[in-house]
């Protein structure tokens, strides 16, 4: 097998199924295009979630509402998928 030049997380995203999927967009997210995730998200299979949000890349990790929503999107993902 030869080494993968580059990094698309999106290229194989059909294969995480049936593992259940939460995808969080920022919708001004100038690292990772929201046009590239979101083409990611639905090419990819179900179970899947889709959560966007009004921020940038990094700021679904600092404190404010954006870290408020996405803690909370991923509390109630856990708590569903990881019984």
């Amino acid at each position: 097998m030869e080494p993968v030049s580059g990094y698309e997380p999106g290229l194989l995203i059909e294969r995480v199924s049936p593992t259940p999927l939460l995808m969080i967009v920022g919708e001004n997210d100038l690292v990772c295009p929201p046009d590239l995730q979101l083409g990611a998200y639905t090419r990819a299979r179900e179970p899947k979630r889709l959560l966007t949000v009004s921020a940038s890349h990094f700021d679904v990790y600092k404190a404010g509402p954006a870290f408020d929503r996405v803690a909370d999107a991923v509390a109630e993902f856990f708590a569903e998928h990881l019984r």
